[in-house]
């Protein structure tokens, strides 16, 4: 039994899937008449895009270069904190990048790399109770039955230390992976504290929480009440969509942040027209949760 190293591994134990062929033809085809039309003035826009991945296995690293240097045509990356401070100030004057990740794979310790070489900051985001896992059969039924992902390996405390002093922030992701939305909202109260007690205890500082699987209803109102309550100063989904200057004061509690997926193992080309047309559907309705409802 091994932990699995490799994207094309990852890929090996996908079933064939004709949707998922004819959706990429569909995102290629899409792509090339939006950068024929024009793409790079959708790029320009104002606006906080936030990006988030799980894993940068060894054969994904060049297509996460690709993208970073494409981005880095048209936008400024900037740290978590600060984004959340531009949008809630209505200070968003170009286009800004943010990355962040979920889960706490030890190959994100490869992504930090690249993204020190680059100074760009990053939120990762972790589940301190996975944070010590140590045996190979538990690290796979977490895998199996919270991710639906083959076994990979996690980040240590060590590793975590390492990606802070790095300038990298680390926020809360539940203490186990759990979906907010199945489990009683005291019970979330109570794994809320424990992240932050085990977090802060850990690095000192843990100001972000996005919530696992990141869907509409994966989350509650009465969830984000509890989480801002706890003390802090963002929530975030796995939702696509970009942030642009609100039409009046925001505060901190209405603010709902959307993030794309992004998998490095893609085509960079669909990645950069999902990011396109965020920018061109971008509205202030994006920045707040009571509108998905």
């Amino acid at each position: 039994m091994q932990f699995y190293d490799s994207f094309r591994e990852i890929e090996k134990q996908q079933p064939f899937s004709i949707r998922r062929h004819v959706r990429n033809a569909v995102l290629s085809g899409l792509y090339l008449k939006d950068n024929a039309l024009g793409m790079e003035d959708l790029l320009k826009k104002p606006r906080v895009q936030f990006l988030y991945f799980h894993h940068l296995f060894a054969d994904e690293k060049n297509n996460m270069v690709m993208l970073i240097e494409r981005l880095l045509k048209h936008h400024v990356f900037i740290s978590y904190s600060e984004a959340v401070t531009r949008i809630l100030s209505g200070t968003i004057d170009k286009p800004y990048i943010v990355l962040s990740s979920d889960d706490g794979f030890k190959n994100n310790l490869l992504a930090a790399d690249v993204l020190n070489k680059y100074s760009i900051p990053a939120c990762f985001f972790i589940n301190p109770a996975v944070t010590e896992l140590q045996e190979f059969d538990r690290i796979a039924l977490h895998c199996r039955d919270k991710l639906n992902f083959p076994p990979v390996e996690f980040m240590n405390w060590d590793d975590i230390a390492y990606l802070q002093k790095s300038g990298h922030e680390i926020g809360s992701h539940t203490m186990w992976h759990d979906n907010v939305s199945t489990i009683p909202i005291d019970a979330f109260e109570e794994d809320l504290h424990k992240t932050i007690e085990i977090i802060k205890s850990k690095c000192g500082i843990v100001q972000h929480f996005a919530y696992p699987y990141g869907r509409w209803y994966d989350f509650s109102k009465a969830a984000a009440d509890i989480v801002f309550k706890a003390g802090f100063q963002s929530c975030s989904s796995a939702i696509r969509g970009c942030h642009i200057n609100h039409s009046e004061t925001l505060k901190q509690e209405d603010l709902f942040i959307k993030r794309d997926h992004v998998i490095f193992g893609w085509n960079m080309n669909h990645v950069m027209w999902f990011i396109a047309n965020n920018a061109r559907n971008a509205s202030v309705a994006n920045n707040l949760y009571n509108e998905a409802l």
